[in-house]
């Protein structure tokens, strides 16, 4: 009975792109044709086409590989694993040494800003005590000064708001009489 490419792959256990590899075109002309089933194209493989397949996929699956091969690919693949795990390796480490070189300079980076920064405290604090020093005598004499010039402008509105009280009595007081209470 003939099969198409699914019901053929479905039975041999592989994938229906696999089948398809599988038919060369000597083996289309020979074993293939082509149904048309509800408006699609299907190819279908005849009885000796099948048989045929079945037992190249047979052949092919079957045989198993001699102890020297499978070793032989075992040892293989473990020396590329080996090899590749010591590649990693080494770049990790590079790596690690890198980094590490970069900590170290960061730290002395770190230190020489302590130092610095240390210094600009010091010449600050020094700053501050020289003008400490310098207005120490200076504030002496201004702090008579200061008094005389706070006399002066306490006493200063005080005169032009008693000339206009005494000249007009029934005016109300100003918003600045009223906020600073000076005049009546």
């Amino acid at each position: 009975m003939s099969k198409t490419i699914k019901e053929l792959a479905n039975e041999l256990g592989i994938s229906k792109q696999a089948v398809s590899k599988k038919l060369t075109a000597n083996f289309r002309a020979n074993h293939v044709t082509t149904v048309t089933t509800n408006g699609r194209q299907q190819l279908v493989i005849d009885d000796d086409g099948v048989s045929a397949l079945k037992s190249q996929h047979i052949a092919n699956h079957n045989q198993p590989p001699t102890a020297n091969q499978s070793t032989t690919n075992v040892v293989d693949n473990n020396v590329n694993l080996v090899d590749e795990l010591k590649n990693r390796i080494l770049a990790q480490e590079n790596e690690l040494s890198q980094k590490n070189k970069q900590i170290l300079a960061k730290d002395t980076q770190l230190e020489n800003m302590q130092k610095l920064l240390d210094q600009s405290q010091q010449l600050q604090l020094m700053a501050e005590n020289k003008l400490k020093k310098l207005e120490a005598p200076h504030n002496d004499t201004e702090s008579g000064s200061e008094l005389a010039d706070d006399q002066t402008h306490e006493r200063a509105p005080e005169t032009p708001v008693k000339a206009k009280a005494e000249s007009s009595p029934e005016q109300p007081p100003s918003f600045w009489q009223r906020l600073f209470g000076t005049g009546k």
